[in-house]
This record gives structure tokens, C-alpha cells and sequence, in this order.
């Protein structure tokens, strides 16, 4: 016997595409999902949660893509026992950006929350979960070797042919502008399943050589700065990120850093990063995987792609994936 299913309430799916419509609408129109100003806000309204003032929970003002300010209440964790496979030591709450994508599909009805229906940014307790690569099993690994196995990781890349094929297009790349700063948006924790975690030591190493390449170049100035920013980071994992030389900052701190002079570096972020930019600004440089989510990209994307900047091809490389470098055109 099959198990049964609740029926679908037609009138919440006809709400929930009307819904869809107006903001697809909205989107369409030119207005912006995002902006520095809102992000600023839900940012202050974080740092309450930080700081331990909400432990339990609470209600806020968030506004919606179509203007309106909607009260929600910030569901806190629930006390359920700690899962095998969960990563733990990252910020306790953070904040969840949707793309448009997200906020005009949705799966499953019964789950929709007309009350959220319009928010591209929430406050949320995240639960992460780990998945079943084999790396994240094996006996843990002392903290106290944590930066030297990250240097090993590093040193070992850096005398590759592939880091040779990056240094050798960062040399030669034309850059008609000024650089300030390198800003890294969700490159992941170092530690995970209790040891370093090869991947993302290289994709945070990539920062590191994109900065000092282009300190020799002179575009940079040495005492620029390498900014770093994972809900997700541990504190061993901050450690680590310090004695590389690499700045974090607290979510949504590095978005709000982010302008016309920034390189950005992201490499298969859980985060709708390229909506994010489309909206708020344009840097110079952007490093970060080609597609987007389920490859596919956003209209406002895909026109700031094809008519703002160049586009260079990445080495391959399994920890990075399939990237790609876009130099903003000069104006």
C-alpha cells in the first residue's frame, strides 16, 4: 500500500506563483535585491544574535525586495543531539542570501513561508553537515601541526606547473586601474572532519598568489590587504587563516569591503555571490567558477558579464573546479 500524501492547497500555489510573478516583476524592472544598505542592516541585526543577546531566538525587522518591512521571528537551534557527520565551530547564526532564482521557485508548497516569501536576506542557526568523502573519516590531526601542513600544501602547489600557468597569465593581463585589496567570499572551513582539508587550503593559497603576484606587478601595494570571510570558519581555522596572513572578517563584513578597486576570489560558493555583485558593484578583478548555481546564470549576471568585462580562461585544476578570471573593461 502506498503511503498517502497530504493534498496540495491549490490556493497557496496560486498565492505562492503570484508571488513568484511580482517579483520576477520587481527584478525584471531593474530594482536591485540586493544593496550595501540593506546587507548593513541585517548585519547589525546579526551581530545581536553574535553576541549572545538572542540565544533563544527573537523577532526582527527585515525588508523585502518589494520595499515592505517584514516582522519575522529568528527560529533558534534546536537542542537535538549533535549528528555523526556534522561540521561544527562556525558562527553560531548567519545570514542566508537567496538569489532570484530561489525566491521565485520553490519545491514544495507546504513548506513555503508567505512571511519570508519576499526576503532575500534571513537570520538563520545553520546546522552543516559534512559529506561522505573519505578525507573528512580519518584520525584527527594534531592542531598544533595545522599551519605547517597548510604550508606544505601551499609550498607543494606553488612549485606546480599549474601555479607556473597562473603566475605566467597574471603577469601579462592588462589592468588599466587601481587595486586596493583581495577579498575572498566562502572558500570554506580549512578543518574539516577534525583535519586540514587539502581543497580548501589551495583555494585559500589561490588568494595569497593573486595578491603577491600582483604586489610584484605593482598593481597592489604591499600593505594591502587579503580578506577572508566563511560563516563556516572555525576559531582553529582563524588561527590558521592569521598566521597565513589572511584577514577575516565577520559575515557580511567582506561584502561591504567589496568595491570597483577589489580582486574577488570565490570558488563554488554556498551563496548567491554573483546576484550579490550584479547589484552592489564592480570589481576590477573577479576570480570565481563559471555558471551558476545548476549553471545557470541570472539575466542581471549574464548582461554584467558580457558587457562590463573580459574574460580569461583559468587552469583547470581538481581543487578549483572549472574557474574562470573576468577584468572589468576600462570606462
Amino acid at each position: 500500500m502506498k503511503p498517502q500524501t497530504e493534498p496540495v492547497d491549490e490556493n497557496r500555489v496560486s498565492q505562492m506563483k503570484l508571488i513568484f510573478h511580482e517579483i520576477q516583476t520587481i527584478y525584471d524592472a531593474g530594482t536591485p535585491i540586493f544593496t550595501k544598505d540593506n546587507i548593513r542592516k541585517v548585519g547589525e541585526e546579526l551581530q545581536h544574535f553574535q553576541k549572545g543577546e538572542r540565544n533563544n531566538g527573537g523577532k526582527i525587522i527585515l525588508k523585502g525586495i518589494n520595499g515592505v518591512d517584514y516582522e519575522v521571528f529568528v527560529e533558534a537551534r534546536s537542542h537535538e543531539p549533535q549528528r555523526e557527520n556534522e561540521h561544527l565551530g562556525g558562527s553560531k547564526w548567519m545570514i542566508s542570501y537567496r538569489s532570484i532564482r530561489s525566491l521565485t521557485t520553490y519545491a514544495d508548497a507546504r513548506f513555503f513561508d508567505l512571511q519570508s516569501a519576499y526576503l532575500p536576506m534571513r537570520i538563520v542557526a545553520p546546522v552543516r553537515l559534512l559529506g561522505d568523502d573519505p578525507e573528512y573519516k580519518k584520525p584527527p590531526a594534531p592542531p598544533a601541526e595545522d599551519f605547517s601542513t597548510y604550508q606544505a600544501i601551499e609550498t607543494q602547489w606553488r612549485i606546480s606547473q599549474h601555479y607556473e600557468r597562473l603566475r605566467e597569465i597574471l603577469a601579462t593581463i592588462e589592468i588599466p586601474f587601481t587595486l586596493t585589496k583581495v577579498i575572498a567570499l566562502a572558500l570554506g572551513p580549512l578543518i574539516l572532519g577534525l583535519q586540514v582539508c587539502k581543497r580548501h587550503v589551495l583555494q585559500h593559497a589561490l588568494v595569497s598568489a593573486v595578491h603577491s603576484t600582483l604586489v610584484h606587478r605593482g598593481i597592489l601595494s604591499v600593505s594591502s590587504k587579503q580578506y577572508v570571510q566563511d560563516p563556516a570558519y572555525s576559531q582553529r581555522d582563524r588561527g590558521i587563516l592569521h598566521s597565513a596572513g589572511l584577514t577575516v572578517l565577520d559575515d557580511p563584513q567582506a561584502l561591504l569591503e567589496l568595491d570597483e578597486s577589489s580582486v574577488l576570489v570565490c570558488i563554488n560558493p554556498d551563496m548567491p555571490v554573483k546576484d550579490i555583485v550584479a547589484d552592489i558593484c564592480r570589481p576590477g578583478i573577479i576570480i570565481w567558477s563559471r555558471g551558476g548555481c545548476g549553471s545557470l546564470l541570472s539575466s542581471r549576471v549574464k548582461a554584467m558579464i558580457e558587457k562590463e568585462y573580459f574574460e580569461i580562461g583559468f587552469p583547470h585544476h581538481e581543487c578549483f573546479g572549472e574557474l574562470v578570471i573576468l577584468i572589468r573593461k576600462s570606462t
